[in-house]
């Protein structure tokens, strides 16, 4: 075999090998892409099933829930959703975004009532009242503007309580919510409740609206 020939049998070689490589990732990719459609078919089906979440709902213990100390959304509506949040909770900055999805989507047809959990350091309760002036005052749009800001920034530099506003009396409600709570054993934020159902174990907080969605869709 002379040189040309050895170089062109090198060169041929190489980009049969390189061709396979190529081939052999993706195919890898091809399949990776095929699990993971079925996977999100598979949960989508399972997050849209109406009733099958509603089966697994109804099987929790119903609670008469404490008085919470605001309100979102439409006040008369049948389909009630309960969240006891905090401040100081990673998981809640997604709750709180997946709240502003269902009120701009359903704010007409569904009660958002919200709790807080309290912190033991009275200093960091403090943006809870703040919070609750701001709502008293301006409403739920500023009330979910300012909640938007806090997850993002830690501060509420742009809010302050309103003259007038009673913390004494926000104090006291705080407790009381709270205190039914840790009778219950709940004590993990956010916790979520459904019509007085807490949400079941079995399916991710994260897939919220669907479930909100669904239930709203069902009873039109």
């Amino acid at each position: 075999m002379n040189v040309e020939s050895l170089a062109s049998f090198l060169i041929y070689g190489v980009l049969y090998l390189l061709i396979l490589i190529l081939w052999m990732q993706i195919r890898k990719y091809m399949e990776q892409n095929r699990t993971l459609r079925s996977e999100i078919i598979s949960k989508n089906r399972t997050v849209r099933s109406y009733e099958v979440f509603m089966n697994t709902l109804e099987k929790q213990k119903n609670q008469e829930l404490p008085e919470p100390i605001l309100v979102l959304g439409n006040t008369n509506s049948g389909i009630e959703l309960t969240v006891l949040t905090s401040l100081y909770c990673g998981m809640c900055k997604e709750l709180t975004d997946i709240i502003g999805h269902i009120l701009f989507a359903y704010e007409d047809e569904v009660k958002i009532n919200i709790l807080f959990k309290t912190q033991p350091v009275e200093e960091r309760n403090q943006y809870l009242y703040i919070l609750h002036s701001v709502f008293l005052t301006h409403g739920s749009q500023e009330f979910m503007k300012a909640m938007y800001f806090w997850f993002k920034h830690k501060n509420l530099a742009p809010w302050f309580i309103d003259t007038g506003y009673n913390i004494e009396e926000t104090k006291t409600a705080l407790h009381q919510s709270n205190q039914w709570f840790a009778q219950q054993g709940i004590i993990s934020t956010p916790s979520i409740f459904i019509n007085g159902y807490e949400f079941p174990v079995e399916y991710d907080k994260e897939d919220l609206y669907y479930y909100i969605e669904g239930i709203i869709e069902n009873n039109k």
